[in-house]
């Protein structure tokens, strides 16, 4: 189970206004300067998880946004924290056949859909001016699990980089893309060992249609559990990559992208 299915879209359109009103007022309402609200990760986490994702009920992100105020939690750990947890709970929860795959694959809909409406309130309350970093974020053949590339793109477009998210493209689709627009780099999602010949091969595509001066760096889940530099060489042996890590700050200095970075750290 990937946990990680993209919310139904051609529903009615007013089912997502609570979600937008709910993303608009935790995006403008809760302060960076969060009072340790990391500390008290799990028990938020469980009530995202059972008070909305589960049953879907929107009047309980009212007593989440009071509880959130209260714990002063910032619109930033809900989004590059607390949702990833849930959804990872989730996930345990279906692994271990405490709920079936209709039911999983629902919770993290509902998730990811809060998530997609986190990012758009931010986008329009908080970006200001935009720099002049252009990033193209991708996934190759094979990969299931979206939220990793999801979350960077929040984050990237937080401090000002225009970011274009294609989840698995076609080869034409990359080809078009590229030789239409111009992107200071590629950025590619990999959480799976299995992923990494296909992302080869998006590579050597990348290189040729690029005309080789796009730097191409790999992140995601497998880089983020390889802790070691030998497991990190390893992985740009195999893909081609320029670099590989699974820091933002390092993956936009190294290329070149300057004052975006800056404002980063």
């Amino acid at each position: 189970m990937n946990g990680l299915v993209q919310p139904v879209t051609c529903a009615k359109r007013a089912d997502d206004m609570p979600l937008r009103r709910f993303a608009m007022r935790v995006v403008a309402e809760l302060t960076r300067a969060s009072d340790g609200g990391r500390n008290t990760a799990s028990a938020f986490v469980a009530k995202l998880v059972t008070d909305f994702a589960r049953s879907g009920d929107k009047q309980a992100l009212s007593a989440l946004l009071a509880e959130m105020r209260q714990r002063r939690v910032s619109a930033e750990d809900v989004m590059d924290a607390y949702l990833p947890d849930a959804l990872g709970a989730i996930g345990q929860e279906w692994h271990d056949e405490e709920i079936d795959i209709l039911h999983a694959s629902l919770a993290c809909a509902r998730l990811q859909g809060l998530l997609r409406e986190l990012g758009r309130a931010w986008a329009s309350s908080r970006c200001g001016l935009v720099g002049d970093g252009r990033i193209l974020l991708t996934l190759p053949a094979g990969e299931q699990h979206t939220l990793g590339a999801m979350l960077a793109a929040n984050q990237l477009r937080r401090i000002g980089v225009s970011v274009k998210v294609m989840l698995l493209p076609r080869a034409t689709e990359l080809r078009d893309i590229l030789t239409h627009n111009q992107f200071h780099a590629v950025f590619i999602s990999v959480s799976n060992e299995t992923s990494l010949l296909p992302c080869a091969t998006m590579v050597q595509e990348l290189r040729t249609w690029s005309q080789g001066h796009t730097p191409i760096v790999i992140g995601g889940g497998l880089v983020s559990s390889a802790q070691s530099d030998t497991k990190h060489r390893r992985i740009a042996e195999v893909s081609g990559a320029d670099l590989v890590t699974s820091d933002i700050v390092c993956a936009l200095q190294s290329c070149g992208i300057q004052q975006i970075s800056a404002a980063a750290e």
